[in-house]
């Protein structure tokens, strides 16, 4: 019984936090297009500033007091009256040759429908990989399925990761900037052929990084049909 009171709060609270990093997602998201309208997502500022003296109001208005106890919840406890997090707004590599997308595919390896947790996105070896934002390099090593990895933390539980490179460029809590290379692509670990396998995590859990893509890139971010394509990914 004890137990499975423990297992309901540790749900209760990784809801909570998926919950809250998503709003600040459709908060932040909301600024962006308003005030960006013109520019493409690559040119837009990542760094948000949600002003705590508004925290209760959101699109539609008034928020509910759940949604005010939520947030009340997460706060750091700065004395700030702002909170910075980062967004994904640019394209992990110049050239999106896009073979393998987000959701349920035929995995290359069993040849049985699976769910692919990211993006592949195919290029030479040693092709130049970017940071997508600002953030704090979490692991930068080798991890089983991913190969050569790295895993980039840019605030209120987003998360990016980055594997099957041939080197890494960063270390372990290192402070990298948005545009700056982290590693190069490679095809170590479970890989079929050089690519980057590119995702984007909230509170733990996947979400389509086609979303944060470059606006630009919106239209291209489609699989190509190449026999050499590169794909792969964790199990």
């Amino acid at each position: 019984m004890k137990s499975c009171v423990l297992a309901e709060k540790s749900s209760f609270a990784k809801s909570i936090t998926l919950s809250f990093a998503l709003a600040s997602i459709f908060v932040m998201g909301t600024a962006m297009t308003s005030t960006a309208h013109a520019n493409s997502a690559a040119s837009a500022s990542d760094s948000f500033r949600v002003d705590t003296n508004k925290k209760n109001e959101t699109a539609l208005g008034k928020s509910s007091s759940e949604f005010r106890g939520l947030f009340n919840k997460f706060e750091t406890g700065d004395d700030s009256a702002t909170a910075q997090v980062f967004i994904p707004s640019i394209n992990p590599v110049e050239s999106m040759n896009m073979t393998s997308q987000y959701g349920y595919r035929t995995d290359p390896f069993r040849g049985r429908r699976a769910n692919h947790k990211g993006l592949d996105i195919a290029g030479p070896i040693g092709t130049p990989i970017y940071a997508t934002a600002d953030g704090i390099v979490g692991r930068a090593r080798w991890v089983n399925g991913y190969g050569k990895y790295i895993e980039l933390n840019h605030g209120n539980a987003i998360q990016t990761r980055y594997g099957h490179m041939s080197a890494l460029n960063v270390s372990e809590n290192e402070r990298v900037t948005k545009g700056q290379i982290i590693g190069f692509m490679g095809s170590t670990g479970r890989s079929t052929g050089s690519h980057l396998h590119y995702e984007v995590r909230i509170a733990g859990e996947p979400v389509n990084p086609t979303a944060f893509l470059a606006a630009s890139n919106y239209g291209l971010a489609s699989v190509k049909d190449d026999a050499n394509k590169g794909e792969g990914g964790p199990e």
